[in-house]
């Protein structure tokens, strides 16, 4: 018989000691960690999901008394108002489903104001369609920086850190039998976690290959 798995809501918190540096996103932590010497005011960061563009963002935050952080989709002309009393800007999640006429006033103002201004994507905003040749040229103004796939060592800290959280003591054979057969993306590794996790929990079982080999193979 399957155990009930109780899915409580957990707030997920950014702490600067979290952030593990590996060669895979360097130079985008050591811009973060720079600001405000950036090589220009602009910065776009791109990187498949779960690269930690996200973690970045709040660290960058943390560092700054004036900024405003939003998600594309919330984006509203009301920022056009702020941008004059802050002195970063950072927009989460670019997929460039903003008004351009809106994100060029955006961009304008920045630059009269002499704002920072951090966008994070998940491909470079310069690949991005944009109808409004001012806004090309504008968009070209920014600094891109890619966060690559994760190396070996930073799955291993990924993996043995989302154990250690839940208080599982795990083989480190366990750990490189799933860098081995599970897709090499932050993405897939996040969500083969939670999902072995859970069917430890539900099943009773303790996370062993055996396991491990069940859920691949669902």
């Amino acid at each position: 018989m399957s155990q009930l798995v109780f899915k409580f809501p957990f707030k997920t918190k950014y702490y600067d000691n979290d952030f593990y540096v590996s060669s895979n996103n360097f130079s985008a932590y050591k811009l973060i960690e720079n600001w405000p010497s950036w090589p220009g005011k602009w910065l776009n960061i791109f990187g498949v999901p779960g690269s930690g563009k996200t973690h970045l963002s709040k660290i960058l935050e943390k560092k700054i008394n004036k900024v405003a952080i939003i998600e594309e989709k919330k984006i509203s002309e009301k920022i056009l108002d702020d941008l004059h009393e802050i002195d970063c800007l950072i927009i989460e999640n670019f997929k460039n489903d903003i008004n351009q006429k809106l994100l060029f006033s955006i961009l304008k103002q920045s630059k009269q104001f002499d704002n920072h201004l951090l966008i994070n994507s998940i491909i470079p905003i310069n690949k991005l369609n944009y109808n409004l040749k001012d806004l090309k040229s504008r968009i070209n103004s920014f600094i891109f920086i890619g966060i690559e796939l994760p190396t070996d060592e930073l799955l291993k800290v990924i993996i043995s850190k989302s154990f250690s959280e839940k208080q599982i003591s795990i083989n480190p054979n366990i750990v490189e039998y799933i860098i081995k057969n599970v897709d090499r993306s932050y993405e897939k590794i996040l969500k083969f976690l939670k999902d072995i996790d859970e069917l430890s929990l539900s099943s009773g079982k303790s996370i062993n290959i055996n396991l491990i080999k069940k859920l691949l193979n669902k």
